[in-house]
């Protein structure tokens, strides 16, 4: 199972874009805001290492197939999946498939 590179086969039907660009941009995705139980759960994640830059996670990679998962710094609320895929680290903003949600229901 590698769902690291399962993630860029399906990423990389989309457009393409720049890394320069990628990293100028906001997301337009307004995350549903984690609650306690979730970010408690992540915690205990060996993979899950918090909110950090993409130059931080970055410097964690060391071979093909290392990942970890992150709080954004530019997304407020949104995870990404930063992995290392032929010697190369890629950033997968992960987004909620149900879409939004308001906490104040």
């Amino acid at each position: 199972m590698k769902p690291f590179e399962d993630a860029l086969k399906i990423q990389s039907l989309g457009p393409v874009l720049s890394k320069a660009a990628s990293m100028e941009c906001i997301s337009p995705v307004s995350p549903r805001a984690p609650d306690a139980k979730m970010l408690e759960e992540l915690k205990a994640e060996p993979w899950y290492q918090g909110e950090m830059s993409r130059k931080e996670a970055e410097g964690l990679l060391k071979r093909d197939g290392d990942f970890l998962v992150r709080k954004s710094t530019t997304n407020p609320g949104s995870f990404v999946l930063t992995g290392m895929h032929n010697g190369q680290a890629k950033h997968l903003l992960l987004v909620d498939p149900e879409g939004t949600r308001s906490n104040s229901s």
